[in-house]
C-alpha cells in the first residue's frame, strides 16, 4: 500500500472510530435517561389503601377485592396492584387509537378534504352515520394512502405503528383495505365512548373510567391552570417565590387535540413550559433551585421530554406552536393568555405557516430557552398505583398539577391517586386539578378553593384547589 493509500485508510479508520464512539456515548446517554425515568418509585402499600377500602361503600370497591376479608385483601394487595398497573398501561393502546382518529378527522397535511366537525359528530349520536359521511370516507382513504408511505412524518409513522398492531400489512391491497376497516372501527368505538360520556352526566361521575388513556392536550388546560395560579396567589395560598418544586402529572403531547387539533407543526408538549411561565409571571417561582418533574406512564411522552432535554444540553431551545381558530370566539382572558404565554421563559419566533387546507388559523410560536428545558425532568409513573420514593422532605412538592387525568379512573382509584399525591406534597403544598375528588378522613388533603376558567361562550372548566395539612 502506497503512502496515499495508507493515509486514506487511516482517515477512514479514524472516521469510523469517531462515529462508533459517538454512537456509544449517545446510546449510553439515552439508556441512562430511560433508566432514570423509572428510578425511585414504589407501589402504593396496603397500609395506605386500607383506610380507603374501609371508608368507601362496597359498590365502589373493585370486584376482585370486594368479597375478600381484610386479611385476604392485605395478602392479595401486591398482586392486585401489579395486575392493575399492567391493565392501566394497556389502556394506552386505545388512547393511541383515539389520537389517530382525531388526526383522521382534523388533519390537513395528508388530505385536501375539509376538517370534520367533532362537535357535529357528537351531536348526531349516530356513529354509523358519521363513519358513512363522504368526507370521513375520503379522509380514511387519504390517510391510509399517506400512512402507506409515511416518509419522515412523525404523525404518519405513529399512525402506521398503531394500525399495524392489528396485523395490517400496508404493502398489499388487502392490507390497505384492512387498514381502512381498522380506522372505521376505531372511529365507531370512539364516538360510542363520547355518546356514553354525554349520557353519564351525574355530578362527580368518572366518565372516562373505561376509555383508553389519551395523551392529547391543548392550550386550554394551560390557561385554566394560569387562572387558578392567579387566584391562589391573590388569596395568599401560594406566596411570592415560594414554589421551588413542581410536579405535572400527565403533561401530554399535542398530537392532534380533540378541541381544535392541527397537524401542520411538530408534535409538542405544552403544559410543563406553560406552568413554568405562569409561575414566573405571577412571581411565584423560587428565584433559585426551581425544578419541575413530569410524571407519565406513556413512554412517548417521557421519551419526547427526555429528547428535548438532550437537545437543550447541546444548546438547543424548544419551540412551541400555538394555533388559534378565530371562528372559535375565544373569551378575552384566554385570548390575552395566548398573546403572552411563554414571554417569561422564551422569545417569540416566526411560526410554522399553516397550509391552505387548514383554513384561517392564527399561529403564535415561542422558542423556550435551553436552561428552562433542562429544569424539566420526566419520570415514568402510574400515579394511581405508584409514587416517588424515597422522597425526603426537602424534595417534596410545593405544587402538583393534574388536569384531564383523574377523569379516566373510578372513585377508588382516584382516592389511591390522592393518597399518593398527599405523600408527594409537603405540608401546605397545593394540588390543582380539574376533576373534583372525594375527600376521605385518612387522606390529609382538602379542597380550599376553586377557579372557573372560561374558554368560549358555553365552554369552560373548573380548577379545584386542594391543600395538604
Amino acid at each position: 500500500m502506497n503512502h496515499e493509500g495508507r493515509e486514506e485508510h487511516e482517515v477512514k479508520k479514524f472516521v469510523f472510530f469517531a462515529a462508533f464512539v459517538a454512537f456509544v456515548v449517545s446510546w449510553f446517554s439515552w439508556s441512562w435517561l430511560v433508566a432514570a425515568q423509572t428510578e425511585g418509585r414504589i407501589n402504593i402499600p396496603y397500609s395506605d389503601a386500607k383506610p380507603i377500602l374501609d371508608a368507601l361503600r362496597p359498590e365502589l370497591i373493585p370486584d376482585a377485592l370486594r368479597s375478600l376479608t381484610p386479611m385476604q385483601r392485605e395478602a392479595s394487595w401486591p398482586a392486585w396492584v401489579s395486575t392493575r398497573d399492567t391493565e392501566i398501561r394497556e389502556r394506552l393502546a386505545a388512547g393511541d387509537e383515539d389520537s389517530v382518529i382525531t388526526f383522521l378527522l382534523f388533519g390537513v397535511t395528508f388530505t385536501s378534504q375539509p376538517r370534520y366537525s367533532f362537535a357535529t359528530a357528537v351531536a348526531t349520536r349516530e356513529p354509523d352515520a358519521v363513519v358513512a359521511d363522504p368526507v370521513v370516507q375520503a379522509r380514511i382513504k387519504d390517510l391510509v394512502a399517506a400512512v402507506a408511505s409515511p416518509g419522515a412524518n412523525e404523525r404518519l409513522q405513529f399512525a402506521r405503528r398503531v394500525i399495524e398492531r392489528h396485523g395490517i400489512d400496508f404493502t398489499t391491497d388487502m392490507g390497505r383495505q384492512g387498514a381502512r376497516e381498522v380506522l372505521r372501527a376505531a372511529l365507531t368505538r370512539m364516538l360510542a365512548d363520547y355518546d356514553a360520556y354525554f349520557r353519564d352526566s351525574a355530578p362527580g361521575a368518572t366518565l372516562f373510567r373505561n376509555r383508553g388513556l389519551s395523551s392529547d392536550t391543548s392550550i386550554y388546560a394551560a390557561f385554566a391552570i394560569d387562572a387558578a395560579l392567579k387566584d391562589a396567589a391573590a388569596m395568599g395560598v401560594l406566596k411570592q417565590g415560594s414554589v421551588r418544586r413542581v410536579a405535572v402529572i400527565g403533561p401530554g403531547l399535542d398530537f392532534t387535540d380533540k378541541q381544535e387539533g392541527y397537524d401542520f407543526y411538530p408534535v409538542q408538549t405544552i403544559q410543563p413550559f406553560a406552568v413554568t411561565d405562569s409561575l414566573r409571571a405571577r412571581n411565584l417561582a423560587a428565584p433559585r433551585d426551581f425544578q419541575l418533574m413530569t410524571y407519565d406512564l406513556n413512554p412517548r411522552v417521557n421519551d419526547h421530554i427526555a429528547a428535548a432535554r438532550q437537545r437543550a444540553a447541546r444548546g438547543a431551545g424548544y419551540t412551541i406552536q400555538l394555533p388559534r381558530d378565530p371562528a372559535q370566539q375565544w373569551e378575552r382572558d384566554l385570548l390575552g393568555y395566548w398573546t403572552r404565554v411563554g414571554g417569561k421563559i422564551g422569545a417569540t419566533v416566526p411560526p410554522v405557516a399553516p397550509p391552505p387546507a387548514a383554513g384561517r388559523v392564527d399561529v403564535r410560536a415561542v422558542r423556550i430557552r435551553p436552561d428552562v428545558v433542562q429544569m424539566i425532568t420526566p419520570r415514568d409513573l402510574d400515579i394511581i398505583l405508584q409514587r416517588p420514593e424515597p422522597l425526603p422532605d426537602s424534595d417534596r412538592f410545593d405544587l402538583v398539577i393534574a388536569t384531564n387525568i383523574l377523569i379516566y379512573y373510578d372513585v377508588f382509584e382516584q382516592s389511591l391517586a390522592l393518597a399518593n399525591i398527599a405523600r408527594m406534597l409537603h405540608s401546605e403544598g397545593v394540588l390543582l386539578t380539574n376533576n373534583p375528588l372525594f375527600e376521605l378522613p385518612a387522606i390529609p388533603v382538602h379542597q380550599i378553593g376553586e377557579t372557573k376558567a372560561i374558554y368560549t361562550d358555553g365552554g369552560s372548566d373548573w380548577i379545584a384547589w386542594y391543600q395538604r395539612e
